[in-house]
């Protein structure tokens, strides 16, 4: 477009490489669609990376990104250049993340006399960056009310915050006739980088003191090594843990995964809102167990957990694994349903263009 209306969007500039993204992650798609609703709004949009400085900020009227350098230092001691400033909260608030790893550490090191620091996620070196939704004019935050509420009690401006549930790829239907008393003791763990983050540890060391349940294992960062150098020895020979490796979902084998387990165990501890639980609900019929970090509320659909710990999440599947066989079905389908009924692209780009229309309205 020709207009004067200039946008700065930080985010990943290689979204714009390809007209089809690719499906391993959502944050490319994302970044196309903040830069179409711009350009319906008619706007001109530059896209940078999040980490590049120098950056000359006069001849925009719009900074919107995530963490980094780029939107930080659109901050400007020069009164004449105060371009409207939009982060959008792709995580968890970051003291509140903070806390939750120094936790989730201590927790780790009080259950078997180690540190395992390395599988954790950890806040940029540069401490300005904890404060990029405080001194931001608006706040698209990605999640559900649990993840909203930690910004909330470090910012109580209440209205400067738009609150923005993620989406799913579809890619897979789920089988209407799936046999829940097969399935129903079948866990799938689906997580990628920061696996003590996301909980693998938790999901490993429950299938290891209950062998009637099996888990199966998607993703995992391998070159997370102490992680693997511990738990190798502990899981090899093991029937019951099934490491599947990376999973393309646009595949057959991720629909297969899907119809063999029947439950989704994510112990995250901090989250925007976990795009991985709402791909494997949104193709899939599994009851989700799920942290409240995850920052998706299935309400009674699933089994949310308030603390990230072992003994919570071993009382949540021993819970799961007293159900009814028919109310573990209905809970199952109802979070496919929920995830299919609201979690669309489409419901994602309209309610983020209407977000960024009435912030610059």
């Amino acid at each position: 477009t020709d207009s004067p209306r200039r946008v700065l969007l930080c985010h990943l500039p290689e979204a714009f490489a390809n007209k089809v993204q690719p499906k391993h992650h959502s944050n490319l798609t994302e970044c196309c669609v903040i830069a179409r609703c711009f350009h319906r709004l008619g706007y001109c949009v530059d896209c940078t990376s999040r980490a590049k400085t120098g950056i000359d900020y006069s001849g925009y009227d719009i900074v919107m990104g995530i963490n980094g350098n780029a939107f930080f230092n659109s901050i400007s001691p020069d009164a004449s250049v105060r371009p409207l400033r939009i982060f959008y909260s792709v995580g968890a608030e970051t003291c509140f993340n903070y806390r939750m790893t120094a936790l989730r550490n201590r927790d780790f090191y009080n259950r078997h006399g180690r540190w395992l620091l390395a599988s954790n996620r950890y806040m940029p070196g540069d401490a300005r960056n904890y404060y990029e939704a405080n001194f931001a004019d608006a706040v698209i935050c990605l999640g559900d009310e649990y993840v909203l509420g930690k910004f909330i009690e470090e910012d109580s401006r209440i209205d400067k915050f738009k609150l923005l549930p993620a989406f799913y790829f579809p890619v897979a239907k789920p089988d209407e006739k799936k046999d829940f008393s097969q399935c129903r003791n079948n866990i799938l763990w689906f997580g990628s980088s920061g696996m003590m983050h996301k909980g693998l540890d938790i999901a490993i060391d429950f299938a290891l003191s209950h062998p009637q349940f099996t888990l199966h294992v998607c993703g995992g960062s391998r070159q997370e090594s102490d992680f693997w150098h511990y738990y190798q020895p502990k899981i090899k020979g093991v029937s019951n843990i099934v490491m599947h490796g990376f999973v393309d979902i646009e595949s057959k084998r991720f629909a297969s995964i899907l119809e063999m387990c029947g439950i989704l165990l994510n112990p995250s501890i901090s989250e925007g809102c976990a795009v991985s639980v709402l791909n494997v609900l949104g193709n899939g019929a599994l009851l989700p167990i799920c942290s409240s970090a995850t920052g998706v509320d299935f309400g009674d659909a699933g089994i949310r957990v308030e603390e990230v710990s072992y003994e919570a999440f071993e009382q949540a599947l021993i819970l799961a694994d007293a159900m009814p066989v028919e109310e573990f079905a209905q809970k199952a389908w109802d979070a496919h349903r929920y995830v299919h009924d609201n979690c669309s692209l489409e419901q994602f780009e309209e309610r983020m263009f209407g977000f960024i229309q009435d912030i610059i309205g």
